[in-house]
C-alpha cells in the first residue's frame, strides 16, 4: 500500500516543534500505534537537533488531508498527531459545515468535547486512538472541515485545521446521500392569505417528493412570527411520512393542536419542518398567512 504523506502546518515558531510535528505525524499515519519518532515501515525518523528531554506540545491533522466522500453506512474517520507531556492534556475535535463557496455555515459541531476547554479526550493516554470514526447521522450531507485543540491545564493551547484555502489545506469531508432533499410547496394557504373562524376547519394542502424520499417525516406548525424554531410554535402533527400521501399532502385544521389543545384566534404563519436523518432539515413556509378569527 502507498502511504501518502501526511498533511502539516505548524503553528508554533520554535524549530524542535516543527520536526517533532511532522515526525509524530508520519509515524501515526503509518502505524497508527502512538507516537514514539520511530516507524516499523521507515526505521528510525530524522529528527535533527532535538533533545528528548524538552517538553514538547504540538498537534496536527493527518487525515482528511484532500477531499474525502462520504456517505451514509460506510466508516470515515478524522485522524490527528498530538505531542504533549503534561498531565491532564486534552484534544477536542470540531467539524464546520461549508457553504457553496467553502466559507462556514453555521456554528461548528463538538464532536469530542462540549466546546469548552479541558471537555476534549485525554491527550497521553489515548495511544492508538488519536482518531475518531464520524457519525453521519450528526453530519447531514455537506462538505466539513475540521479543526482539533490541544489544551493543557496551564492554558497552553495548539490547534489544527483540515481545510485553510489561504495555506494550502485541502481536507475536506463530503457527506452525501442516495436520498433527494425534500422538497414541500404549500398550495393553500397559497400566495395569498386564508381566513377561518372558529368552529369551522381549514384544509391545509402541499406538494412534495414524498415517493422519492420515503425517509423523510413531515411536522407541522403555525407560528406567530417567522422563526420556527424559537419556542412559540404551535405543532399540528409531527413524524408523519412524507410519502403518506404520494407526493401531495393535507392536513385538516380544526383548531386544535397535536394534543388536543386549542389554538387561540390570531394570524399565523404556516411552517414544515421535514426531516430524512440524512440530508440537511428543510424548512419550508407558507407565503399566505392562515388568519384565525372567533
Amino acid at each position: 500500500m502507498t502511504v501518502p504523506p501526511p498533511s502539516f502546518v505548524s503553528r508554533s515558531h520554535q524549530s524542535r516543534r516543527v520536526v517533532a510535528r511532522f515526525a509524530c505525524a508520519a509515524f501515526l499515519y503509518v502505524a497508527a500505534a502512538g507516537c514514539d519518532l520511530f516507524s516499523p515501515f521507515f526505521g528510525p525518523l530524522p529528527v535533527p537537533n532535538f533533545n528528548p528531554n524538552d517538553e514538547l506540545f504540538a498537534i496536527t491533522i493527518v487525515q482528511p488531508t484532500d477531499t474525502v466522500v462520504a456517505a451514509p453506512g460506510a466508516s470515515t474517520f478524522v485522524q490527528w498527531a498530538d505531542l504533549a507531556s503534561t498531565s491532564g492534556t486534552t484534544v477536542r475535535l470540531t467539524a464546520q459545515l461549508l457553504d457553496a463557496v467553502m466559507e462556514p455555515d453555521g456554528a461548528p459541531i463538538d464532536l469530542i468535547g462540549d466546546g469548552t476547554v479541558g471537555s476534549g479526550v485525554d491527550a497521553l493516554t489515548d495511544g492508538a486512538g488519536d482518531f475518531f470514526e464520524l457519525d453521519l447521522a450528526v453530519l447531514r450531507v455537506g462538505d466539513y472541515s475540521f479543526t482539533v485543540f490541544l489544551e493543557a491545564p496551564d492554558g497552553e493551547t495548539d490547534m489544527a485545521n483540515s481545510f485553510d484555502m489561504d495555506l494550502g489545506l485541502a481536507g475536506i469531508v463530503s457527506v452525501t446521500s442516495a436520498l433527494p432533499v425534500p422538497t414541500l410547496t404549500f398550495t393553500a394557504p397559497g400566495g395569498a392569505d386564508e381566513s377561518v373562524t372558529t368552529g369551522n376547519t381549514f384544509d391545509i394542502t402541499w406538494t412534495d417528493n414524498g415517493d422519492a424520499n420515503p425517509a423523510a417525516t413531515l411536522t407541522l406548525g403555525l407560528d406567530i412570527d417567522d422563526d420556527p424554531t424559537n419556542g412559540n410554535e404551535i405543532i399540528l402533527e409531527s413524524g408523519t411520512p412524507l410519502s403518506d400521501d404520494g407526493n401531495a399532502g393535507m392536513f385538516t385544521f380544526a383548531f386544535m393542536d397535536e394534543n388536543g389543545a386549542g389554538v387561540p384566534d390570531g394570524s399565523y404563519t404556516v411552517f414544515a419542518i421535514i426531516d430524512d436523518l440524512e440530508n440537511q432539515i428543510v424548512q419550508e413556509t407558507a407565503e399566505g398567512m392562515l388568519m384565525l378569527n372567533p
